[in-house]
């Protein structure tokens, strides 16, 4: 499925990724996709590139980094950028640049953790810091 969305589409997107063949890639600014190496798209989520709504053809680049997890049915808005080693929980509504090392989740998405370390495909291995300071966990 990555060959024809790089091939046909043009989408940026890293051989090592793992995009489901039931999730939406936006076809209408397809050159505006980059997903990076070890990072996991579920079924039913969507990442978009074009916002009719601010005028026509309004196209923004969005960017998924390395070792990025986004959950079934999440929304990635046109034009954000998630760095890396970031989790997208399931249902989560993202419509602004998440930085590096954490996990958000919700509409709009919010970050619920901080500081955690996150493996390829968005795997959890250890985090400390809840953002609102509840459920404080360490899994080392």
């Amino acid at each position: 499925m990555l060959f024809y969305y790089c091939s046909l589409y043009k989408m940026n997107i890293h051989e090592t990724a793992i995009v489901s063949t039931k999730s939406y890639l936006d076809k209408t600014n397809p050159k505006g996709i980059y997903i990076g190496a070890y990072s996991g798209v579920a079924r039913g989520a969507s990442i978009l590139t074009h916002d009719h709504v601010l005028g026509d053809r309004v196209h923004r680049d969005t960017k998924i980094g390395d070792n990025v997890f986004i959950g079934i049915n999440a929304v990635i808005l046109p034009g954000v950028t998630i760095n890396n080693n970031v989790i997208i929980s399931a249902g989560s509504i993202v419509k602004g640049n998440i930085p590096s090392n954490c996990i958000v989740e919700g509409n709009p998405a919010k970050i619920i953790y901080r500081d955690v370390k996150i493996g390829k495909y968005g795997q959890l291995t250890e985090y400390t810091k809840r953002q609102d300071g509840k459920n404080k966990k360490n899994n080392s």
